[in-house]
């Protein structure tokens, strides 16, 4: 925003353009071409003034300003909003001269206000490019910030699948340019499977979402990759301690209209290091790596502009890889001796149009292909056959959508989700462990064969009217059918309504109170016809939410909400009994607290946020009565984000910190152990558990630091930083291990999250 001073000066020069009365009839004697530093962008609108104002000019849409004469030694200067001042001095010879102005920084209190992309305020957090990439504590990778947002918890240290609002990590969507993807981070949390460059913002939905996102228990991650820009062939360079990658881009024809962009990224560590670098020589019994993990991901984009729209042609692809061998942990899991290894890879190929239809109504239809192959082998049985889970999927998408704005205060969005999956599925293996299971031995599990195709069909017409009773009220009133039809047993019609009602106290405050029904498909996996009961519910729970949002300043705002979130029909595992009676609806689930987000907005290379959370979650069987807290329950947490410029000649670094201070992870303490058969002494120590998740590890800290630069060159820019992970060497504790055969039940090893770790990142794009 420009300051008054500013203001006055642009007034000042416009007088002098108008007393001086400068014509439009121009001799091509000498030309000014104005750019953006570091990107090369023409500058539009700038004032070049000649010597002391006798001629003065602004640049048109290709930055550029012509004069009929210049005289030799003229004094140029060059001012433009958002841009530092630029002098200059001619020196006769050149008729065409080039000059390149940088980005100002200027702190003022009137902001600009941006539209949100998505009306719905209830339970939605929003963050910027600028947040998203310059966060510390996310190794560089922008989809990990969601990990320092209120009514998020890590599943593990470091990894960026979560739990929402103590929900399941599956019981999340994530949507990237509102297609579903095969998955969003490498290794379940790794590292996001999009280039960072590609990020135009993140809407992240804690609960309470409408009803276009689908059917879920949980919230959802919502991502929309910006446009391709078409000024010039662009070429973006990035590597960083993990990965590298290539990004190129820019216009397709004449008339620069349309766009393009392909991105690739690759780990790097197995071009480096063999797997003995990470194995312990000086423990045989130690699980060993034998092949490194390595990933891959890619974006592929191609715009065509239409009247009032575009239609996007995409393909979007990741790949992960590793191997291991287990040694020392199936001593007392003897089924798991042997080879580990896990591949799995997808592609979504898609279109999709966006269109405005007149001044009143828009379309948006994607269409998307989604591919996904998964291969796993763990361990082998007594015969020697190893336990494996092949599974290949093909997924067809469509959701078109249709926003009618009947007038001023009422609008109405109509759509429908269509999607078929075929997916053949071979294995032989147990269930898979549950995040509930506190004492999952696999060797104990039955295993079962499975040689079959999955088909599911869904059909979800909905519908969504937004009124604006008065200046103070408004209300969104929601409604989605889904019909889900699985061969060999499974069917739900489901009806999910959902409501909120919006009050806005004055311009400042708003009031909002939401409650909604949402459902969900078992796992595919449970449904399995000879593996798992077709004949399951789906499970269900409301979303019961209470906010206060106030903006206490112009720059400055916080976000509070209070939640219920009831749930039924959750499937439990029953061992003892064979399929479909293995897996049954006896579950249900309880989750209440509080979020309180406070937030700075993002501008000017600044940024800030505190994170609250104060929850509570548990699951009862309602077969024994029983209730045990979630695993995911984290009673309270607390993070802080802070990020500026350094002062003074140092102006041109950045710095910022993470810090993050929360309650411990549940864990089952084990209190003893003994013989599997008493009278053998060869046979495998049989641990003895105290109360299901009746212990936690102490209270969690992590201090995280980042230092970055951005260095603007006339055309290009490189930029590098220095992300420091857990700067004070925190000893966060995760979990106990007791010992390949439970030897150490009095003084156990700690497990821990990732210790001191200095990530670094250089980029380069022109």
């Amino acid at each position: 925003m420009i300051n008054k001073a500013s203001i006055y000066k642009y007034i000042f020069i416009l007088a002098i353009n108008i007393v001086f009365g400068t014509n439009n009839v121009y001799a091509e004697n000498f030309t000014i071409i104005v750019k953006e530093r570091g990107t090369g962008v023409p500058i539009h609108g700038a004032y070049v003034i000649i010597g002391d104002e006798k001629y003065v000019e602004s640049t048109n849409g290709n930055g550029i300003a012509h004069f009929a004469i210049i005289d030799d030694k003229d004094i140029i200067k060059i001012v433009a909003p958002g841009y530092d001042d630029l002098k200059s001095t001619y020196y006769s010879g050149d008729k065409t001269v080039m000059y390149y102005l940088y980005p100002e920084v200027i702190e003022g209190e009137g902001l600009e206000v941006t539209e949100h992309r998505i009306q719905e305020t209830v339970s939605k957090l929003s963050l910027t490019t600028e947040e998203l990439i310059t966060a510390p504590g996310s190794q560089g990778d922008p989809l990990k910030v969601i990990t320092s947002l209120p009514g998020i918890v890590e599943v593990e240290d470091s990894s960026a699948e979560v739990y929402m609002r103590g929900s399941d990590k599956n019981d999340n969507l994530v949507w990237v340019n509102r297609v579903p993807v095969g998955y969003l981070y490498h290794f379940g949390g790794f590292q996001s499977a999009i280039n960072p460059s590609l990020i135009e913002d993140l809407n992240l939905f804690l609960g309470g979402f409408p009803v276009e996102y689908g059917d879920a228990l949980g919230g959802v991650i919502d991502v929309k990759l910006r446009a391709p820009r078409t000024d010039r062939q662009r070429y973006n360079f990035d590597i960083s301690t993990i990965s590298t990658s290539v990004l190129l881009e820019g216009p397709v024809g004449e008339d620069k209209k349309d766009g393009y962009y392909a991105a690739f990224r690759r780990s790097y560590i197995d071009l480096i290091f063999s797997p003995d670098t990470f194995n312990d020589d000086n423990d045989p019994d130690a699980d060993k790596v034998t092949a490194i993990p390595t990933y891959y991901d890619s974006q592929m984009l191609y715009r065509h502009k239409l009247d009032n729209g575009y239609l996007d042609t995409y393909l979007f692809a990741a790949g992960d890889e590793s191997k291991f061998e287990i040694i020392g942990s199936a001593k007392t899991d003897p089924q798991l001796a042997g080879q580990v290894s896990n591949s799995q890879e997808f592609q979504t190929l898609g279109i999709n149009l966006a269109k405005s239809l007149g001044q009143k109504t828009s379309l948006n239809v994607p269409v998307a292909y989604y591919h996904d192959k998964t291969y796993f082998r763990i361990g082998q049985d007594s015969d020697g056959a190893p336990f494996f889970v092949d599974t290949e999927s093909h997924t067809l998408f469509t959701q078109p959508e249709l926003q009618w704005d009947i007038n001023k205060d009422n609008k109405l969005t109509y759509g429908i989700e269509l999607a078929t999956l075929k997916a053949p599925i071979k294995a032989y293996i147990s269930r898979p462990p549950r995040t509930d299971d506190t004492d999952f031995n696999f060797s104990d599990q039955k295993k079962f064969r499975v040689d079959k195709d999955y088909y599911l069909n869904t059909y979800a017409p909905y519908i969504k009217h937004r009124s604006q009773w008065s200046k103070s009220w408004a209300s969104i009133i929601g409604l989605r059918f889904t019909d889900i039809r699985l061969r060999d047993g499974f069917t739900a019609q489901e009806v999910s309504p959902r409501a909120t009602v919006e009050y806005n106290l004055n311009e400042d405050t708003l009031f909002t109170a939401t409650w909604g029904r949402y459902v969900q498909a078992p796992a595919g996996i449970e449904l399995l016809d000879g593996f798992g009961n077709p004949y399951l519910r789906v499970n269900d729970s409301e979303h019961r939410i209470l906010g206060l949002e106030y903006q206490f300043t112009p720059r400055y705002s916080i976000k509070t909400e209070v939640y219920q979130k009831p749930s039924t029909d959750l499937v439990i595992a029953i061992d003892e009994n064979d399929p479909p009676n293995n897996y049954s609806n006896e579950g249900t689930g309880n989750a209440y607290g509080i979020d309180v987000f406070i937030k700075r907005k993002a501008e000017n290379r600044r940024l800030g946020w505190i994170a609250f959370s104060a929850s509570k979650s548990e699951r009862t069987d309602t077969r024994t009565g029983k209730t045990l807290p979630f695993a995911g329950d984290i009673p309270l947490s607390l993070t802080a984000v802070w990020g500026q410029p350094f002062p003074g000649s140092w102006n041109k670094w950045d710095w910022s910190f993470k810090m993050k201070v929360r309650s411990g992870n549940l864990y089952t303490p084990v209190t003893g152990r003994h013989r599997q058969d008493p009278a053998d002494d060869t046979s495998i120590w049989v641990p003895e558990y105290a109360e299901p998740l009746s212990a936690r590890t102490p209270t969690y800290f992590k201090l995280d630091v980042r230092l970055s630069r951005t260095v603007l060159f006339k055309e290009s820019t490189l930029k590098y930083y220095f992300d420091i992970q857990n700067v004070t060497f925190s000893e966060n504790i995760s979990d106990y291990d007791y010992g390949y055969e439970y030897e150490k039940i009095d003084n156990p090893d700690k497990v821990t999250g990732l210790g001191f770790f200095p990530f670094f990142g250089v980029q380069l794009e022109f």
